[in-house]
């Protein structure tokens, strides 16, 4: 099935209505769908309807919104049929012409906070070209003269396809049927394309906050730990798998009543121990001392001095790997939003 790229032919109102006229609809079971596929008829799915002589839509399929190729309900109710409005609301790209002479072009992401790569595939084919659509550190984005445009994900379904009595999850918590407002809208006047409404701010990252107060209790004994780990690592057979198997077997079989839980590494089990590694860190004759700084040591860059210029900067450098290996180890860090 070939790809097609409409973005030179569906750059106006216009254009889109004679290009759905152009197009001869698809015969056999869906010859009553008035089914016009936009590029290979193969893919059927990806098609262009007309919704009246003011608005026409552009769909992927496969979402609650399409009335031929639809998705699914969540809870056990069978799956129906979108109305006009949910049709028009969650089609990926909206065409329409106003009374003013200007045309407004509207353009959603996909339903859901996973990744929604054939509704990229589509915006990337079928957005006129003016408009761009660019993927950056995992955000979609649309480009207009220079400007960026954040596409935000949407939690908007069909009416029909509202969770019933199902218990709701985390995946399907926020979703609505209610207009979430986050599809961007964009005006063409005289040929001139401009923003015009939609969108949420991008939200910025979670940050990582120390607790200043608890680790500078232990300052000095960690100061002493470090010290002790930077000269004795290097004593340690730390390239032989044998004993570092045996180092992960006695941390795994050490007291239940110590360690409560376990996790995919060794520093994982510490971090989910914080307790028991701060009292690692200031009883020097702990039973878990050495294999604490060997999970520790094991994760910095120690080993690779040879890709650092000078043995300061590499010092350096392990150093501070150090400091947040033991921020997290010990549960100094928590997570705040951004």
């Amino acid at each position: 099935m070939a790809l097609y790229w409409q973005n030179q032919n569906l750059t106006t109102f216009d254009r889109v209505a004679a290009h759905y006229e152009y197009i001869k609809p698809l015969r056999g079971k869906h010859a009553k769908d008035d089914v016009r596929p936009l590029g290979d008829r193969a893919r059927r799915w990806e098609r262009i309807k007309k919704v009246n002589n003011n608005c026409y839509v552009l769909t992927d399929g496969y979402h609650t919104g399409d009335d031929v190729f639809g998705g699914w309900g969540y809870g056990s109710k069978p799956g129906g049929k979108p109305t006009e409005a949910d049709i028009i609301n969650l089609s990926p790209i909206v065409w329409r012409k106003h009374k003013d002479g200007t045309e407004t072009i509207k353009v959603r992401n996909g339903t859901g906070q996973g990744a929604h790569t054939s509704r990229y595939s589509f915006l990337d084919r079928h957005l006129p070209q003016a408009l761009k659509f660019i993927i950056r550190n995992g955000k979609q984005f649309l480009l207009l003269n220079g400007n960026s445009y954040y596409l935000a994900k949407s939690n908007m379904i069909a009416t029909w396809a509202l969770p019933d009595d199902t218990p709701r999850n985390r995946w399907i918590n926020d979703f609505t049927s209610r207009d979430d407002g986050v599809a961007l809208t964009f005006r063409i006047d005289n040929g001139v394309m401009s923003f015009v409404d939609g969108g949420k701010p991008l939200p910025v990252p979670p940050k990582v906050r120390v607790d200043k107060g608890a680790k500078a209790k232990m300052k000095d004994t960690i100061a002493e730990f470090r010290d002790w780990a930077f000269a004795m690592y290097p004593l340690l057979p730390v390239r032989d798998y044998e004993y570092t198997n045996r180092i992960r077997q006695e941390v795994r079989s050490f007291d239940m009543e110590v360690l409560k839980s376990y996790g995919w590494g060794i520093l994982d089990t510490f971090a989910g121990n914080k307790e028991v590694t701060r009292n690692i860190i200031n009883d020097p004759n702990h039973d878990l001392r050495l294999h604490l700084m060997y999970a520790i040591m094991g994760e910095t860059d120690y080993h690779l001095r040879h890709m650092f210029d000078s043995d300061e900067e590499h010092v350096k450098t392990v150093k501070a790997q150090f400091n947040r290996k033991i921020n997290k180890a010990c549960g100094f860090t928590k997570m705040v939003k951004g």
